[in-house]
């Protein structure tokens, strides 16, 4: 046999034998679906999740919606800038290290794609993106994923920012992310109500026990039913978005006990109640936003019954944070928020800075991973979380605010005189007396006297006015009515009761503006409760 048959026969048989293993292969096929080495993994064993404001993640074009101060060649909003503020996002989004990351105040899809591209470049590879499109807000929702987005979908909320659902799911297993970004306070808390009903509505149509996490600025603090009264929102009959629209709070145990909130040992018997995981930490550690020296918690994630049961995901115990990237994220404990300065009467980016708000991240593993690893849930929410909220120095219209970035302004569990919380003013100005906490409080009818309780030390004066109206200085130690204000030194180890006369009105109803004053040079940490007009 020549070597050319030879060569023609041996090609003929391999071609017989390919032929003949590639049919069976393909016979083997189970029907209607993919060979197994063609099936997708399933998402890992433990997967994190985080939320990030990142204020104002604009691109370099001009697209019409932009805010002033990003639009093109704007207030130092300069090409290099814009990279910078892209690059600065990135690297924070890179060191939080979660697998899937819901994000807002992002221009638009255009935005997102550079922030993606941005991620690539230093090795943090989110292949999935989507955004919740808005057209009409200079600002949408968004997400990042290492894993596929099979699904997206929003939610409009009239006038303001869509709510974005995400199905993130691979190989059989399936995740819904909902990135919420509800109205600011400019707008009463009907403005949310309304955002936390069509969120409410889609929730409720879901299929049962899916597992899904809810996440976003919500503008509301994880315990809003207690404290936006005193904000001047409360046109909504004391109801709340995020504590009574999407249930994270109980009624008390009594008819005159006060609202609670939802622990993770009641979720197995409330279908349609959230866990707020803010619980996970204490209160002293509750801070992913700081307004006006006080430190909020309007950047949430809240869990349904679903992240707590047997099968699927499960929150894993103990591992909801806010991420600081080891302090890189803070100066002088307040967020290091992306810095325009003025120049002039105007402001103008320096390129500096990341956002003013912290992130937030929580991992979820397998339940089958989980089991005998968790300790159990606490049927008992009154124990697991006896923080009941009730403040009885919340009785202004604004809320007590900072009237100086050196003094924080936050509640406190130490001392209280009724309820849980007091409100607690710390602070020290090097070289000026200023004014370190402030109210405004509204007369119901005919009143002739401030009082309230009041311990702790410092140099402080306490001062008051009706609108427009001269200030009544009442100075320590004795708080004695005087026309101006003088420091001297005051220290009470227990609550002192203040009764400090009202001044003249006009109307019989003026509003009564309060300010505690700190005196320069000397730490002032004083506490205040029980707030009255009478």
């Amino acid at each position: 046999m020549s070597r050319q048959r030879v060569v023609l026969f041996l090609f003929l048989s391999l071609s017989l034998a390919v032929t003949f293993y590639c049919n069976r292969d393909s016979a083997d096929k189970p029907s209607g679906g993919p060979s197994p080495a063609q099936k997708e993994r399933p998402l890992p064993d433990t997967i994190t999740a985080a939320f990030y404001n990142v204020e104002n993640l604009f691109d370099f074009n001009r697209d019409g919606t932009e805010y002033d101060e990003y639009k093109p060649g704007w207030f130092g909003w300069t090409e290099e800038v814009q990279k910078k503020k892209l690059a600065n996002t990135a690297q924070v989004i890179a060191a939080l290290g979660a697998d899937i990351v819901g994000l807002c105040e992002v221009e638009n899809k255009n935005a997102l794609k550079e922030l993606q591209g941005e991620l690539d470049r230093i090795g943090a590879v989110y292949p999935y993106a989507v955004v919740g499109d808005a057209p009409k807000s200079a600002t949408v929702t968004a997400l990042l994923s290492k894993f596929p987005v099979r699904e997206k979908a929003e939610y409009p909320v009239e006038g303001f920012r869509s709510i974005l659902e995400a199905r993130v799911a691979r190989g059989g297993d399936e995740v819904a992310v909902f990135v919420n970004h509800w109205p600011s306070k400019r707008h009463p808390e009907s403005k949310r109500l309304e955002a936390a009903q069509i969120l409410r509505r889609r929730l409720e149509s879901l299929p049962a026990g899916l597992d899904y996490i809810v996440m976003g600025d919500f503008n509301a603090s994880h315990d809003e039913f207690a404290s936006f009264h005193t904000a001047g929102f409360n046109d909504t009959e004391n109801r709340t978005g995020i504590n009574h629209v999407l249930k994270t709070v109980a009624a008390g145990a009594g008819p005159q006990s006060p609202e609670r909130f939802i622990c993770k040992g009641e979720l197995a018997d409330c279908a349609d109640c959230h866990y707020n995981l803010w619980l996970e930490l204490p209160e002293e550690k509750r801070m992913s936003y700081v307004y006006r020296g006080a430190s909020e918690t309007i950047d949430n994630m809240l869990l349904p019954p679903s992240m707590f049961d047997s099968s699927g995901y499960s929150y894993l115990d103990g591992s909801f944070e806010v991420f600081t990237w080891d302090g890189e994220l803070l100066r002088q404990g307040v967020p290091y928020r992306w810095q325009m300065v003025f120049k002039g009467k105007e402001k103008y980016h320096t390129g500096k800075g990341y956002s003013d708000h912290l992130p937030i991240k929580a991992s979820f593993a397998r339940a089958s991973v989980l089991l005998g690893d968790t300790p159990p849930l606490s049927g008992n929410c009154e124990a697991a979380d006896p923080q009941a909220v009730t403040g009885d120095f919340e009785v202004t219209v604004d809320g007590w605010m900072s009237g100086d970035s050196r003094f924080v302004v936050a509640r406190d569990t130490r001392y209280a005189v009724t309820g849980t919380y007091s409100l607690r003013v710390g602070g020290m100005h090097e070289t000026q007396n200023r004014t370190a906490a402030k109210a405004r409080l509204q007369p119901d009818g005919a009143k002739k006297y401030l009082t309230m309780a009041m311990r702790g030390s410092g140099n402080v004066s306490v001062r008051i006015r009706r609108p427009d109206g001269n200030w009544a200085y009442f100075n320590a130690p004795d708080f004695a009515q005087s026309k101006s204000a003088r420091y001297k030194g005051w220290k009470s180890g227990s609550w002192a009761k203040l009764k400090f006369p009202l001044p003249p009105t006009v109307s019989g109803n003026d509003d009564v503006e309060v300010e505690l004053r700190a005196g320069k040079g000397e730490p002032a940490q004083v506490w205040i409760d029980r707030v009255r007009l009478e």
